[in-house]
């Protein structure tokens, strides 16, 4: 028999601790010999652009950053970004969230590692954005985060903003290797260690580099499930149940073939293993304790991403040829608990099953997934280089993703595990098994153009059409009630064209000022719904679309240190895709209109070369508009008024740094980081039993690092500097039924130590 169950081993990779890790300090990139603000290189727009001249609203966090706060996951580089939020199940269960924007179905923020557009799982009904993988940070070169719909030039997904996550590459002219080791402790939890490595080699000088990272972590747990005397029900107990065992690998390979002609392929590895949920249960949590599970069963999730990435770029002088293939395979399984849910079927709780009830003859009982998304794309692209009055950028794209899903639910064996059979994959107990198969392609063509109509006064306009096609197979492996019919289901499928805008004008007042204001289109695409469990069709939905009306700026002052930018925005969003449960399964409906009213503002200070400070903050004001579909649920039913669930109307964040010389060689650098987001609904509709509301959460951070210049760097960083419960997002699943809540971890304190050579 096969047990699903995540080891506590660790990987035997430490052996490769020879060749390991760290983040070197550094920063986005900037132009040679400018180290201010107003000299940050950025690509947002698929070409290179000064951070300060570019019109949009984004914040850039480059590899200094990224190094002194010591962070490594999304979670750690959210907290430094106006009004990037997420629906937070744990390490790699998460769909993030901008402007408020925050519904089913495809992501409202697109994803990119490099040149790769990151494919969702299908989850239990297509909902693709809920579970984004999230790779580890060691050795990226920066992260941008664009706010606002970039239809034009990211396409499907991107009707919130984008993610660009660009790793370093490799060094053509110099030899370079780093390795980082670190241990920390959790305050009420297990301890957690890590490694990391980078490799650089030059192969031929100047012409052919190799750059390869690896990396190790450990990350003790700290949520408890204690067994509880009430409930006669099996419980599988424990302490520090949701450790993360997360290791992976990147290997970049620069080939520069010619002085116009550069290629570089870059390939990802990761695989992450947790042991329980990350969710909380705030109904059983203890007066000095709040990080409590009360599942029934082991609920661990394993995640295996490989990733491979080919970007040729040709100088013709007169623009640049560039030509991108990609490639994602990433493979989950999923344990939930669906105890809960099957006891009610018999009007039965956890307190009254053997008491004043029949219950279900097995129970503890596990939902389990085994999903999958395949996934290759490409683009060409050309990119104005000519000086002139119009630059322009033009391309197409297309990409074609394959998701598979094979669930089941069964009864939980002794250790609240579910047990497979590995020569039938039949799990023991089966009380229902279904198997979807999905085919999702899209294709794109798109152009962008900027003018010069007088005197500075730049006049953009970009259009993408759009064509998407979507397919499902659905087999009933096994039916809840027996005589039910199983077998393949009727074959659904979807396909849609569209076409995209933007509009822009933008204008430099002065050297240090940008102005811009503009109109811009994001969307996603619609696709057919899982049948369910219960019938063999289901209606499809369709793309839903914003526009984005906005009027930003970007100031700095005279000398560079100083940057003030910020933006406020109005967003209609028409046809909004929404979430509806029945019974156990749930599948996706065009709602009515909903709206977005708000700012995002950030202040980026280099006030002296010691000392550095930055302010930000975002209001998002998402809620429905209009009048709303009927539906056949009334707990369903959606009013106009309704805030937006999964997202804070408010964040906020704030940090500061400080660098001394302590002799020659040696420097000390201090920094501290305040976040806060306010309080969210769980769910849009406020009569839903799934409905509450999450409270605000106030996170403060640490960082000290002591320096000797180019070779070593000793680190302490203290996550949750105050020890706060902070609530990051909640649910109350109908599988489950009963609130949850994910939380930051918390206070901990990682010590780390850097070696470059």
């Amino acid at each position: 028999m096969l047990r699903i169950r995540t080891p506590h081993g660790a990987v035997p990779a430490i052996l490769l601790a020879s060749i390991l890790p760290s983040i070197p300090p550094g920063s986005a990139r900037a132009e040679d010999g400018d180290s201010t603000l107003e000299s940050v290189v950025v690509t947002a727009t698929k070409r290179e652009t000064k951070l300060a001249d570019t019109p949009i609203s984004m914040t850039v966090i480059g590899a200094e950053a990224l190094s002194v706060t010591h962070a490594d996951s999304f979670a750690d580089y959210a907290r430094l970004v106006p009004g990037l939020t997420a629906i937070d199940s744990g390490p790699g269960e998460k769909r993030y969230a901008l402007r408020g924007l925050q519904a089913a179905g495809e992501p409202e923020v697109a994803l990119y590692y490099d040149e790769i557009p990151i494919s969702g799982l299908p989850g239990p009904s297509l909902d693709t954005g809920s579970d984004q993988p999230d790779i580890k940070l060691w050795d990226a070169e920066r992260i941008e985060v664009l706010r606002g719909p970039q239809g034009t030039l990211y396409g499907n997904g991107s009707m919130g903003g984008a993610i660009r996550i660009i790793s370093k590459r490799p060094d053509l002219s110099e030899f370079a290797a780093t390795t980082e080791a670190e241990g920390g402790v959790t305050e009420g939890g297990a301890p957690s260690w890590g490694v990391s490595g980078m490799l650089n080699v030059p192969i031929v000088l100047n012409r052919v580099a190799v750059r390869l990272t690896f990396y190790d972590r450990h990350q003790g747990g700290w949520i408890d499930n204690l067994e509880r005397s009430e409930i006669t029900l099996r419980q599988p107990s424990g302490q520090n149940q949701n450790f993360e065992h997360t290791w992976g690998s990147r290997l970049s390979v620069t080939l520069a073939a010619s002085d116009r002609w550069n290629i570089t392929s870059v390939f990802y590895y990761q695989k992450l293993q947790t042991g329980d949920s990350f969710e909380t249960y705030p109904s059983f949590a203890q007066a000095d304790n709040p990080y409590v599970s009360a599942a029934f069963v082991r609920t661990p999730w394993d995640d295996e991403s490989a990733m491979a990435n080919l970007i040729s770029t040709y100088d013709l002088a007169w623009a640049s040829f560039v030509a991108t293939a990609s490639y994602q395979n990433r493979v989950a399984d999923q344990s939930l608990d669906t105890t809960r849910y099957l006891l009610s079927l018999f009007g039965c709780t956890e307190f009254t099953w053997n008491v004043s009830c029949f219950g279900p003859p097995i129970v503890p009982a596990v939902s389990y997934a085994h999903e999958g998304v395949m996934a290759s794309s490409g683009e060409l692209r050309l990119v104005s280089k000519s000086e002139g009055r119009l630059q322009w950028t033009t391309g197409a794209f297309v990409q074609r993703a394959a998701t598979y899903r094979h669930g089941q639910v069964a009864g939980a064996d002794a250790d609240g595990y579910i047990d497979i059979d590995p020569a039938t994959g039949i799990a023991d107990n089966r009380l229902f098994a279904r198997t979807n198969y999905d085919q999702f392609n899209q294709y794109a063509l798109y152009a962008e153009g900027t003018y010069d109509v007088f005197h500075g006064l730049d006049a953009t306009v970009g259009l993408r059409w759009f064509h998407s096609y979507r397919s499902d197979q659905q087999i009933i492996d096994q039916q809840f009630f027996p005589g039910a019919p199983v077998g393949p289901e009727p074959f659904q499928s979807f396909g849609e064209s569209a076409l995209f805008k933007k509009f822009q004008l933008s204008k430099k007042l002065t050297p240090d000022l940008l102005l811009y204001a503009e109109a811009a289109q994001g969307f996603r695409a619609g696709g057919p719904n899982y049948p369910g469990g219960f019938t063999e069709t289901a209606p499809p939905y369709k793309s839903d679309s914003v526009w984005d009306y906005e009027f930003g700026w970007k100031a700095g002052g005279d000398d560079g240190r100083v940057m003030f930018t910020g933006d406020v925005f109005h967003i209609d969003w028409s046809h909004l895709q929404q979430l509806v449960p029945t019974s156990l399964f749930s599948y996706i409906v065009n709602a009515g209109s909903a709206r977005s009213d708000g700012f995002e503002s950030e202040i980026d200070a280099h006030l002296t070369d010691r000392f550095e400070a930055s302010l930000g903050g975002s209001c998002a004001n998402a809620h429905l508009i209009g009048p709303q579909p009927a539906a056949s649920d009334a707990s369903m039913q959606l009013y106009e008024g309704e805030r937006l669930g999964g997202v804070p109307k408010w964040t906020a964040n704030a940090s500061a740094l400080y660098r001394t010389p302590v002799t020659g060689l040696l420097s000390l650098s201090g920094r501290i980081d305040y976040t806060y987001q306010s309080s969210r609904p769980t769910v849009t509709p406020t009569q839903s039993p799934a409905y509450f509301v999450v409270g605000a959460s106030n996170l403060t951070s640490l960082h000290l690092l002591l320096e000797q210049r180019e070779q070593w760097t000793l680190g302490l960083h203290i996550e949750n500097l105050f020890n706060a419960f902070a609530p990051l997002s909640g649910q109350a699943l109908d599988s489950n039924l009963i609130r949850t809540v994910t939380a930051a971890p918390p206070r901990t304190a990682t010590l780390t130590l850097t070696t470059h050579f």
